[in-house]
């Protein structure tokens, strides 16, 4: 009756399909809606099964959008073993603790794990002005500023040689993250409904609009896939990458204009699957993320704009829809459960988040909300729950009058949310945003060690929170603990070290909260 799953071998694309089949034909498109046809391929079936060709000459057929007159999948979701260049397992830390800093800090802090922001728009180029890396990828030539990528390498180098796997976070940014604004790649790379009169659109989402610019971004994807994960480590080691940032909140991290959750959603999961073939075809453990913010059940960041932003609840379910729909693959969550008031935190008097599946905002205060819900049977992938990685959340330290208390507050903070991430089954990094406070981070204080414009890096003095993370999985654990209990308070702490989820659908809250 249908396609039911699409697979690739490093030679054939093989599809299964059950009940009375009675297409004659399997048509092969580009993989953006209304994309052009590529060709009709007889469709002779052998035992449940129809093979073809995975390549058609040199072009590869692995992000291709097949579909026949009954309704299937239609997308590849499976490698099979053989077809990825790298088969090797995932070399996942023990300790969850990630940051970044100096490296005499890296190893007293005891960190593991980092992560890195790469902005498509800061390492390629249309028309080179300087010296680049040329790089084929679906049969067309991709220019990548050599400068740029050779910095990326001595930074992945460098973290490699100190033990820590690093994550990327993959941005479209036109005005920062060094974007190099040149007008061709941004006519080509940035989404075309991105707002540019919208001052705080700060990245834009992925072009999976047109031809041309997924070609950009397939090429982008590939390029960082293919030299970061392969087994001799030559140029640095990362496994897994983030898709854009905070896209529940699109309007500022992922702007494509306005679009229902739906639409939204439909474009995002194509550029999550094209991540995900495009790197498991060189490593087949490779690990790709959705990035959302704190906002999940029925509450948005702007509550009036819901063609703009969405609950992150509603952007999961629609994620999964669509990769069911089209053909499931491995989509993980990359998740920012800051305190409810980003200025405060002593997340433990969060009043909004509630342990709920409705909750409006999920906190480090009710951190497990979102494994519970990951946990249900629908949204599976193959037969677990996806994994979890905390990529971003700090605790601010104010300045004058409170910074003392703040200051001691964030030391807690991170002690006990530490503790209940470490206790997640499918948690795999906790992150603190910041190594240094940011003078330019909307008046937030987020770093480890206060900013001083007189050191080098603006590195200045640690922060009673550097200990806390120093402290944390090694024998001086019980020190900060104690700290901890001695601000929260012992049965506040004990309590929210192990709240009851409740995994039933409480009462729906989004026309209390548009």
């Amino acid at each position: 009756m249908a396609i039911t799953k699409i697979m690739a071998s490093r030679d054939e694309i093989i599809f299964t399909v059950s009940g009375d089949f009675t297409s004659n034909v399997i048509s092969e498109y580009v993989p953006i809606e209304g994309g052009r046809l590529l060709s009709e391929i007889p469709a002779c079936v052998h035992e449940g099964e129809i093979r073809i060709p995975r390549f058609d000459g040199a072009r590869d057929r692995l992000l291709s959008k097949f579909r026949t007159k009954e309704d299937g999948v239609c997308f590849v979701s499976d490698l099979m073993s053989g077809a990825s260049e790298n088969a090797r397992e995932y070399p996942q830390p023990e300790i969850i603790k990630a940051l970044h800093g100096t490296e005499e800090d890296v190893k007293t802090l005891g960190l593991k794990q980092t992560l890195l922001n790469i902005n498509i728009l800061a390492i390629m180029t249309v028309n080179p002005k300087e010296e680049t890396i040329d790089y084929e990828c679906g049969g067309k030539t991709y220019h990548f500023i050599k400068s740029r990528i050779e910095e990326i390498d001595e930074f992945l180098i460098h973290m490699t040689k100190l033990g820590l796997i690093t994550t990327l976070i993959l941005l479209n940014s036109p005005r920062l993250f060094n974007s190099t604004c040149e007008e061709a790649l941004l006519e080509k790379a940035v989404h075309p409904d991105y707002e540019w009169n919208a001052k705080d659109a700060f990245l834009s989402g992925f072009n999976m609009v047109t031809e041309e610019g997924q070609g950009y971004y397939q090429a982008f994807v590939e390029f960082l896939a293919e030299r970061y994960s392969r087994a001799d480590r030559k140029y640095g080691c990362a496994m897994g990458m983030i898709i854009s940032n905070e896209v529940d909140s699109q309007c500022v991290w992922s702007n494509s204009g306005e679009k229902t959750a739906y639409e939204f959603t439909k474009e995002y999961t194509q550029a999550l699957r094209i991540a995900w073939l495009l790197s498991h075809k060189h490593y087949a453990n490779y690990r790709i993320y959705i990035s959302l913010d704190q906002f999940f059940s029925g509450m948005r960041f702007r509550p009036t704009e819901p063609l703009h932003t969405y609950p992150g609840r509603e952007v999961i379910d629609l994620i999964n829809e669509h990769a069911v729909r089209d053909g499931n693959f491995g989509w993980f969550v990359a998740y920012h459960p800051y305190p409810e008031d980003l200025r405060y935190p002593d997340f433990w008097n969060d009043r909004a988040p509630n342990f709920t599946f409705s909750t409006p905002k999920i906190t480090f205060k009710n951190m497990e909300v979102l494994p519970a819900y990951l946990a249900q049977e629908r949204l599976l992938y193959e037969g677990k729950p996806r994994r979890i990685i905390f990529s971003e959340q700090g605790f601010n330290s104010q300045s004058g009058a409170l910074q003392a208390l703040t200051e001691k507050q964030a030391a807690a903070a991170y002690v006990l949310a530490y503790i209940k991430a470490r206790s997640i089954d499918t948690c795999d990094l906790f992150t603190h945003h910041a190594y240094r406070d940011n003078p330019h981070e909307f008046g937030l204080n987020l770093g480890i060690r206060r900013y001083d414009e007189t050191k080098p890096g603006g590195i200045g003095e640690k922060k009673p929170i550097y200990e806390s993370v120093r402290k944390m999985d090694t024998e001086e654990e019980n020190e900060a603990v104690q700290m901890a209990r001695s601000i929260i308070g012992d049965e506040l702490f004990d309590y929210l070290l192990k709240p009851q989820i409740i995994s039933g659908e409480a009462e729906d809250l989004s026309t209390s909260f548009g």
